[in-house]
């Protein structure tokens, strides 16, 4: 297995950037009672370990974290999923808090985009064409190595493409966490493309990762 790359909880850069998938992005108010014992409950205490390191480095004005706006339809659609299908939540009550916790996560009120300095935690990227002709390169790139994304997974590539090269991140500084192995494989093969994380895989939880 290749080196993992650390994460120094203080960047020298002064600021990480994470691009995050709809399926990490769902766990994270997700109390762990409510997912069921075994597996599944395992990689959701590993995601909630990512997020804890993730959000003091938010606190501290160290992060940000990014994702395209269609993952952020995906995490509903992954928390309708666990609700209607997998019945994780019993009572439609605690469905609806996680997801008004999950919409407070992503959402920004007026009163706070009118400030001078607007703490904004969450940035959500909107599709456009410079992300579009990536998927279709991606998509090549991809199955030459026989590994098969689905759109919004090839979207998270292109985003982080997008990323470095209109947002001038640097490629150490910028993070891709997602639970999707073919995804990950794939942008392991892609040069220019930064490293990407599975939480949920022993060799890249949170205490092998990040470092003081």
């Amino acid at each position: 297995m290749a080196r993992i790359r650390k994460i120094p909880r203080n960047p020298e850069s002064g600021r990480h950037y994470y691009l995050v998938d709809a399926n990490f992005l769902a766990r994270k108010h997700v109390p762990l009672k409510f997912v069921p014992a075994g597996s599944d409950r395992d990689r959701a205490a590993a995601c909630r370990a990512w997020w804890a390191e993730i959000d003091a480095q938010l606190d501290a004005g160290r992060a940000r974290v990014y994702t395209p706006d269609i993952c952020i339809a995906e995490a509903f659609k992954v928390l309708a999923n666990w609700y209607y299908v997998q019945k994780w939540f019993t009572r439609p009550v605690d469905y609806q808090r996680v997801r008004d916790r999950l919409s407070a996560e992503i959402r920004t009120d007026t009163k706070a985009l009118k400030t001078t300095f607007r703490p904004v935690r969450f940035h959500d990227i909107p599709m456009n064409r410079d992300i579009i002709v990536s998927v279709d390169r991606f998509f090549e790139i991809f199955m030459k190595h026989r590994k098969h994304c689905s759109v919004p997974d090839l979207i998270i590539a292109a985003t982080a493409k997008y990323l470095r090269e209109f947002f001038d991140i640097p490629k150490d500084a910028l993070h891709i966490v997602t639970l999707d192995r073919a995804l990950r494989d794939g942008i392991a093969k892609v040069p220019e493309l930064p490293a990407a994380y599975d939480p949920t895989l022993p060799a890249h939880a949170a205490t092998k990762v990040f470092t003081d």
